[in-house]
């Protein structure tokens, strides 16, 4: 033999040894058990002869019996574990009869089990069904009468303690209904009857914010006579006093857009040339000591405004704000665009507003009369108020004033743009 030969008859030897022992750990039955031990004893002999053999291997008449006794012992064990492992398949066999036998047995006794089950609960469940339903049925018989407006319901009777607390529950729906119906019916009456006191009420409210509107308009729009200012424009022509005449043209100009925008929406050009008017009689008359400026972004769509809305701001400015300064004074109309916004902004450089007044002017809603003192500031109010009445939220009107710094009076509007330029009235 080879030592490669040898190798593998060990590695053989012990894998049969390990095969062996693990069926000798799962074998229950005593004699089988008993039977594998002989056959593990009979392959430790073998294995003993053929080792023994290799140290003896030098003698050959010795090594010749010896290999007889070797194939003697292979030949025993060999037939040994054939025999013995057909016992092991047939126990295998009984064992699995066995357990085919026990699992149809327990098959048959749950299937019984689970029948008998089902027979006491169908047993039990038509018993008690009628105990059950008929309540159900006289309640779905209510249900049904309440549906068609009925509310004179059965009683439900013979029935246990729950389905008569139904019972109750629903008669005292029933009446619950009723009665509801009735306040319903009733309040719809009064809701009718309110609907026509408020839309009364808010056609008088129409009226009414046109009359406000009116009264706002003319208390800071005075009428001219325009055809005495256009007859002294023309004399002060023919007697070569052309900036009289010009300043008596601008100023015509702008008392015609005040009368005439005074109930109605004007546009954003109109109003900017108005404010340019205004500016140039203000230079005439102020000379150096005010520096008037109106920056206005180009292409600036030609939105809807209320009319005469920036100069009583403007106005306001000069006559509260730097009408008292000697020189250096500035006022100061912006006009942008942001998304949908427009954005409107009056700013000087005065005396400004204290907080306290700032803050009563502000949260003051009513109109203030016509004395001296309670007519400063009149253009912050009537904006402030005009653009409350005609675009409600939708309009900011924030003031910022610091004494002895200035003010920044910023409005800003949501766009409706028109190509015409016409004002409509008010809404």
């Amino acid at each position: 033999m080879t030592d490669d030969k040898l190798i593998d008859y060990r590695n053989s030897f012990n894998t049969a040894s390990k095969n062996l022992d693990n069926i000798m750990e799962q074998v229950n039955n005593p004699y089988l058990w008993y039977r594998f031990t002989i056959l593990r004893n009979m392959m430790v002999s073998c294995n003993e002869q053929f080792e023994k053999m290799q140290f003896h291997g030098g003698n050959r008449p010795s090594y010749a019996g010896n290999y007889q006794y070797l194939m003697y012992l292979f030949e025993l064990t060999d037939g040994t574990q054939r025999e013995y492992y057909s016992y092991l398949v047939n126990y295998t066999e009984i064992r699995q009869i066995a357990i085919q036998n026990l699992w149809k047995r327990m098959t048959l006794l749950v299937t019984l089990i689970v029948a008998g089950i089902i027979l006491i609960a169908l047993f039990f469940s038509l018993s008690s069904s009628r105990w059950v339903t008929r309540p159900i049925n006289s309640i779905v018989s209510n249900i049904q009468k309440i549906k068609m407006g009925e509310y004179d319901l059965r009683q439900v009777k013979d029935s246990g303690p729950e389905f008569a607390v139904l019972g109750e529950a629903f008669d005292d729906m029933a009446s619950s209904i009723s009665s509801n119906i009735q306040s319903i019916e009733t309040n719809a009456r009064l809701r009718q009857q309110l609907l026509e006191i408020e839309n009364e009420n808010l056609r008088i409210n129409e009226q009414l914010i046109a009359s406000e509107l009116t009264v706002l308009q003319d208390q800071m729009n005075p009428h001219f006579l325009f055809n005495t200012l256009s007859m002294i424009s023309q004399i002060a022509s023919i007697e070569n006093a052309h900036q009289a005449a010009e300043l008596i043209d601008i100023t015509t100009n702008l008392l015609r857009y005040s009368l005439d925008k005074s109930n109605r929406m004007s546009t954003l050009h109109e109003e900017i040339e108005c404010v340019r008017n205004y500016f140039h009689i203000q230079r005439l008359r102020f000379g150096d000591r005010i520096t008037f400026e109106l920056h206005d972004d180009e292409n600036i769509p030609n939105t809807m405004l209320p009319g005469m809305l920036l100069q009583p701001l403007i106005e306001n400015a000069v006559l509260h704000g730097v009408g008292g300064m000697v020189k250096g004074a500035l006022v100061t109309v912006s006009i942008t665009r942001k998304n949908e916004f427009l954005f409107l902004s009056v700013e000087d450089n005065g005396r400004g507003i204290s907080a306290e007044k700032l803050e009563e002017l502000l949260n003051d809603d009513s109109y203030p009369s016509k004395d001296s003192n309670s007519r400063i500031h009149i253009g912050i109010i009537n904006a402030k108020k005009r653009l409350e009445i005609l675009f409600g939220r939708s309009a900011r009107f924030h003031v910022e004033s610091t004494e002895d710094v200035g003010t920044l009076i910023t409005i800003s509007i949501i766009c409706f743009e028109t190509e015409t330029g016409a004002g409509g009235g008010f809404v």
